[in-house]
């Protein structure tokens, strides 16, 4: 196959309706602040639901809502140590992803507000 058909061949390739659900299932588990802010926080590692209530100011049914649904969407791993469940991403890529939103974000507001968009 010619390097321009593999192009083509790329270009045109679609995903399945069941793969772009699940697409949209990991942009959903993205699109809340709270979630964005638990995220900001696991970036230095792990932490349980009450340092994590603790960092951000949310309440703690608030904070086990949001860690349920990115532990769901497979954004976050947990374990547990006697009582305490412990919290951490599970895929770094996840902030690569962020670093594209904000940097997008970032540029846009040059010139107007000073917003950092830095997570």
């Amino acid at each position: 196959m010619s390097a321009k058909s593999k192009k083509k061949s790329a270009k045109s390739a679609k995903l399945s309706a069941e793969a772009l659900e699940l697409v949209a299932e990991t942009f959903r588990a993205l699109s809340d602040g709270g979630r964005l802010a638990l995220l900001q926080e696991l970036k230095e590692g792990e932490l349980t639901v009450g340092e994590l209530v603790e960092a951000t100011g949310m309440g703690q049914a608030s904070v086990s809502k949001h860690l349920k649904t990115m532990f769901e969407a497979e954004l976050l791993s947990r374990r547990k140590e006697g009582v305490k469940v412990f919290y951490s991403v599970k895929d770094e890529l996840v902030f690569s992803l962020c670093r594209l939103v904000c940097g997008k974000l970032d540029d846009e507001q040059r010139g107007r507000a000073e917003i950092d968009f830095s997570i």
